[in-house]
């Protein structure tokens, strides 16, 4: 588990420019580009998980700039969905780390798969991304959706582990939006399931890779026989070392 450290770039400690990112926010561009793996996101996250700021905040300082909430209505959903996910805990309780509207199906096994804990899925951008979150704690949240789809709708990997996995790396972990994005994504918070393939994955993230397993209609995707590479897998170990 990566911890903050003080050399950290990509996430400054100091309160001063973490305000200065605050402000820096374009939410009309955010809005149009977020999806994108190279797209104007915020970076904030890990400080909004940690309670150093708060959504109230972010929304204040961006309305300081003069956009009206029309102009920048899908940014505020972003921030609003953060809050979501806190309210269905606090109702929810413990529940939350149960399938919570209906049964996560197929299922073939309760452990991680070792392609993802490898970082040998086979779709070179997300084993990039994978091998750079086990060194930065971060993942864009496009490719969060597309490691979550192939655990639970390619492996049937049971999404609770995984999403432990994913949650004990990231450096702006909150349980609330982790376990139920996952069960979103598994369609046991959803009404169908997320699946995205190459064609989606290569839009999203600026990659040309061709010819792979997921390289198919998702009519076709939708009834995919799981890939042998996906079979083997592991309970992983969650411990810190202080």
């Amino acid at each position: 588990m990566k911890l903050f450290n003080q050399e950290d770039t990509m996430f400054p400690l100091a309160y001063a420019e973490i305000l200065q990112r605050v402000r820096a926010i374009d939410p009309v561009k955010y809005a149009s580009t977020r999806n994108y793996i190279n797209g104007a996101v915020t970076y904030l996250s890990p400080y909004i998980s940690r309670g150093i700021i708060s959504t109230k905040l972010i929304l204040s300082e961006v309305l300081k700039k003069g956009y009206k909430p029309a102009q920048i209505e899908k940014f505020i959903q972003e921030l609003a969905w953060r809050d979501y996910w806190q309210q269905v805990w606090i109702v929810k309780g413990d529940a939350i780390n149960q399938d919570l509207r209906r049964k996560q199906e197929p299922v073939a096994t309760n452990g991680l798969s070792l392609a993802i804990n490898n970082a040998k899925t086979g779709i070179d951008v997300i084993d990039k991304a994978i091998n750079e979150f086990y060194k930065t704690g971060y993942l864009h949240n496009h490719v969060r959706m597309y490691i979550a789809s192939m655990a639970c709708n390619i492996a049937q990997n049971r999404w609770k582990h995984p999403a432990q996995w994913m949650y004990y790396h990231l450096l702006d972990g909150d349980w609330a939006s982790n376990a139920l994005s996952w069960q979103w994504v598994a369609g046991s918070f959803s009404s169908k399931k997320y699946i995205a393939n190459q064609e989606n994955i290569n839009n999203y993230t600026r990659s040309t890779q061709r010819g792979t397993y997921i390289d198919l209609s998702y009519e076709v995707l939708a009834d995919l026989e799981m890939p042998s590479h996906w079979k083997e897998t592991i309970a992983p170990n969650f411990t810190t070392s202080l």
